[in-house]
């Protein structure tokens, strides 16, 4: 009886013991508690939002509501930035330096995203060559545009190309015989048939240069064409120069609109934006714009509305020339503390059916993934230009290849070239010593 006693003493003392020890184990782990969602602070300046809609019929809103529901773990943070280029980049370049700036942006692909190579994130060891085998344009987003430089970005839609759209019914009030209208097919014939619309008690274009943005595509048309497609490559490299005669021979071109009164009379002064409402209002026959703007001059005009591209000078050695190509390009900063999951937001938004949906929505640019479903561009307007463009004769804008600082010049050199307040070969040449002394 004692020894069983004993025996029962014994095995509640070990019992005692192990459970002690257990305790002290238990105790030594931490507790876990439920992670909080990453939140990725993401700036975005290009993907067009419609103040007057809802919310909930714009692309970026469903697309960002799409990844978080797959994506639960991760909250994006869309600050929407200032649409004038010189400002996001100046926001930009001083939240960058204090590091302090957002985890993913977006920006204009080429010459805009290489000035920013300091503060990126190289992308080259997050994709597979078999993800990047699904998309074009990867050329746009390598650093210097070498074959071999790094990845700053990924490409996003198939880009934006320049035009000039029409008002059908002006035209014909301008005296366009609209039934057998052909575009033209130099600047020169396009200048014709505006002042024979003038002549016919229309204005013919609705111009807001004050930003020298409709410059900007109007120049990377006439040059492109004057020396061929390579030649802004060619002027990033300093193989030829910005104030080269060909440069100096479009900005004469271009500001005659203004000279020969084809424009509104306040259009150097007038915003791009209001330009855009003269043109919807009425006010004048023909417009010049990007693609992106398809989907507004359809949604107000509908079977009304056409375009055609710039056309580019007499006797150019690349006639035809549509100039534009890949515009948005995603990129993640180097000081972002949520790299993999901006890169996981990166894929998301581009993928297939997202790049589709993203074309569905805004009608302003094919997708760039292989497997796009063609079906999904309805906008006839995006249609025409899909078309104009089988030709294959593109031409990459200045301002998609030179860096920013040159860009922001670009465009305040071009009103006042546009007006007569300064003179295209002093312009041009101030665009040289810029360049120059940059390093």
């Amino acid at each position: 009886m004692i020894e069983e006693k004993v025996m029962f003493r014994g095995r509640v003392r070990i019992q005692l013991l192990l459970m002690c020890s257990l305790l002290v184990v238990l105790a030594s782990i931490p507790p876990v508690f439920a992670q909080e969602p990453v939140t990725l602070v993401f700036w975005d300046n290009l993907f067009a939002v419609d103040e007057a809609r809802p919310p909930e019929e714009e692309f970026i809103f469903q697309a960002i509501a799409m990844f978080e529901a797959e994506n639960p773990d991760i909250i994006v943070e869309r600050v929407h930035q200032a649409p004038d280029l010189g400002t996001f980049d100046q926001l930009l370049r001083a939240a960058s330096i204090a590091g302090n700036g957002p985890d993913v942006f977006n920006q204009f692909a080429g010459g805009s995203l290489i000035s920013f190579a300091p503060f990126i994130e190289p992308l080259d060891g997050y994709f597979t060559e078999e993800e990047m085998s699904q998309l074009v344009g990867w050329d746009s987003v390598r650093n210097d545009f070498r074959a071999d430089g790094e990845l700053l970005g990924v490409p996003y839609g198939a880009g934006s190309y320049f035009a000039v759209y029409y008002n059908r019914e002006l035209m014909e009030q301008g005296g366009v015989d609209m039934e057998n209208f052909t575009p033209p097919a130099t600047w020169e014939e396009l200048l014709a048939l505006a002042q024979s619309i003038k002549d016919n008690g229309v204005q013919p274009f609705a111009i807001g240069e004050q930003e020298g943005y409709t410059g900007a595509w109007v120049m990377a048309t006439l040059v492109g064409g004057l020396v061929g497609p390579e030649v802004f490559f060619d002027m990033r490299a300093r193989e030829v120069p910005i104030n080269a005669p060909e440069w100096v021979e479009a900005y004469e071109a271009y500001r005659q609109l203004y000279e020969l009164g084809l424009v509104n009379v306040d259009a150097g002064s007038t915003p791009s934006g209001d330009g855009q409402l003269l043109f919807t209002q009425g006010k004048a026959a023909m417009w010049i714009q990007g693609g992106w703007a398809n989907r507004d001059i359809y949604d107000i005009f509908g079977e009304n509305a056409g375009l055609f591209p710039i056309p580019t000078l007499d006797g150019s050695v690349y006639p035809g020339g549509i100039a534009g190509g890949p515009n948005i390009a995603l990129s993640v900063m180097n000081y972002s503390q949520h790299k993999e999951e901006a890169v996981r937001f990166i894929k998301f938004m581009v993928r297939p059916d997202i790049l589709d949906l993203y074309v569905s929505v805004n009608q302003t640019e094919p997708s760039n993934h292989l497997q796009a479903d063609p079906s999904v561009i309805q906008n006839p307007l995006l249609q025409a230009q899909a078309e104009q463009l089988l030709a294959g004769r593109t031409i990459y804008p200045f301002d998609n290849i030179m860096p920013g600082e040159i860009n922001s010049m670009f465009y305040r050199l071009n009103s006042a070239v546009f007006i007569g307040q300064l003179a295209p070969q002093d312009a041009a040449d101030q665009l040289q010593a810029a360049y120059e002394a940059m390093p």
